[in-house]
This record gives C-alpha cells, structure tokens and sequence, in this order.
C-alpha cells in the first residue's frame, strides 16, 4: 500500500488528482488541513509528511504580491523540504512548476524556479528524491475565470454576453493541456520507480495554439455567439516553449495526453 500526501488538494488540479488517486487501487491518500498544518511551518508538518510514501505538493499562488509569490511557493517548498529531510527523509516529493520558468519577465516562474533549484539541492545534498512536473497551461472544468486559464475566462464571458477582449492580434501561441490530463501526470509520477535523484519533465500536449485558433474552436462548439475585441496596442511576447513535448514524461511513467482541445473546449464551454 503506497501512502500519499498532497498539499493543494481543494485547488483546481488538486480536486482531480485526489479523485483519480481515491479511483487507483493500492494508494491511501491523505491531504494537507489548513487548520492543522501550515507551508509557514515545518514542525507543523510533521504529522502531514510522516510515513508517507509521496508528497504531490500542488499548494502555490499565481497572483499576488512579489513577497506573497516568493512565500507561497519559495518558502513553502523550502518548508516542506525542511519537514521531509526531518520526519520522512524516505518520501518523494513530487512539485507542480509551470512552463513560465522558460520566462524571463515572470516572478510567477522564478519563484517555481527557485523551487524547482531548493529540490535539486535537497536531492544532492541530503538524497531527498523528487520529480517536477512543469505544466503548461492547464485549461479544464472547475477553472475560475480570470484566474486559473483564458479558455475559461472565455466560455464564462461568452455565458455572460460579453464581449472577449484579447491583447494582440490573437496570433500569440500557447500549449493547451486538459486538466485531467495533468491529474492523471501527478498520480503516474507519484507512482514510478524513480531512478534518478531529481527529474525534470514537462507534462503539456506538445502543440501551439494561437488564440485564434482557441476562437474558431470554441465557435464550432458553442451554440452562442460572441463578439472578439482586439487591442493592437498591447502585444503578447511569444513563448520560448514551442519545442516542448512530453516524450519524456511518456519513456519515464507513461504518460501522454488523451483530450484533444476541440473536446476539451466543449465540455468547458458547455460547463458554462
């Protein structure tokens, strides 16, 4: 029986990775509790990471101030690690970092990155094991407009009657992957024999998509139609991440996504 721990748990992918995790033979989860443990505290964790296999820490911000981006996700993964090497040096830490670590214009990725450089550091010096996903952008049902991906800013706007305001001339490509898919990465990596001491892999669909394309998907999927605002005088910076792909994730644990975006952006707009 595989004990595993997850911070994060009530957020948007942590919802659908304890839902396939409670769904996988052999695995016992258990979740961080607020109340109980705190990311600010490492002795608080003792409880949280003892005698567990793994630890998925999905727990971070995206938005915020400057200190409140380099606490959550910095200091809290140095506390985590800081409770790991002292009351369960055995487990693998599994991390949620993000494709905008490739940036050089985002806080958002260098507090991940300074995540992601304290695992390598816990892992050569103390030999704590750990895998980081970097996920790029993750669209699905349960998202929050405005917050967790553009693809539901854009069916809730559409639900609303209002017009979708896009920065450019929607030419601005991302990798677009399904949420559960994502889920399905963290419960394959939490599982794997790990071989290496730290691994770094990119869990995305391996394809660009401009926002235009998004537009003429969602078109052919919704019943509704919408009006497209374009604001020329602000144009988006392309991505350094047009070859990423998940041929690493698929030799070390299997796996690949399985939801195209046109099915993807139906079940979200008709969630709507």
């Amino acid at each position: 029986m595989k004990k595993v721990a997850i911070t994060g748990a009530s957020g948007f992918i942590g919802r659908e990775v304890v839902k396939q995790l409670e769904n996988t033979k052999g695995v016992v989860t258990s979740v961080l509790d607020r109340n109980t443990h705190s990311l600010e505290d490492s002795e608080s964790l003792k409880s949280f990471v003892e005698d567990k296999d793994v630890i998925i820490h999905l727990a971070g911000v995206n938005r915020g101030t400057n200190s409140e981006l380099l606490q959550v996700n910095t200091l809290g993964m140095l506390s985590l690690l800081d409770a790991v090497l002292k009351y369960s040096p055995t487990a693998r830490v599994v991390f949620a970092s993000t494709f905008q670590v490739y940036l050089h214009q985002s806080l958002y990725g260098l507090s991940k990155k300074f995540a992601e450089e304290l695992m390598q550091q816990y892992g050569l010096n103390h030999r704590i094991s750990g895998t980081v996903l970097r996920l790029s952008n993750v669209y699905g049902l349960g998202g929050k407009p405005f917050y967790n991906s553009v693809v539901t800013t854009f069916a809730h706007q559409i639900k609303q009657g209002e017009s979708l305001n896009i920065k450019g001339d929607g030419s601005a490509e991302r990798d677009y992957v399904y949420v559960d898919d994502v889920a399905d990465a963290f419960v394959k990596a939490a599982l794997y024999d790990q071989k290496n001491q730290t691994e770094v892999v990119d869990i995305c669909s391996g394809e660009s998509t401009s926002l235009n394309q998004v537009l003429d998907i969602i078109r052919n999927v919704c019943d509704k139609k919408f009006e497209v605002i374009y604001n020329d005088a602000v144009q988006d910076k392309p991505w350094p991440t047009k070859d990423k792909n998940f041929k690493k994730a698929k030799e070390l644990f299997g796996w690949e996504p399985k939801t195209s975006l046109k099915d993807g952006l139906f079940r979200v707009v008709a969630e709507q």
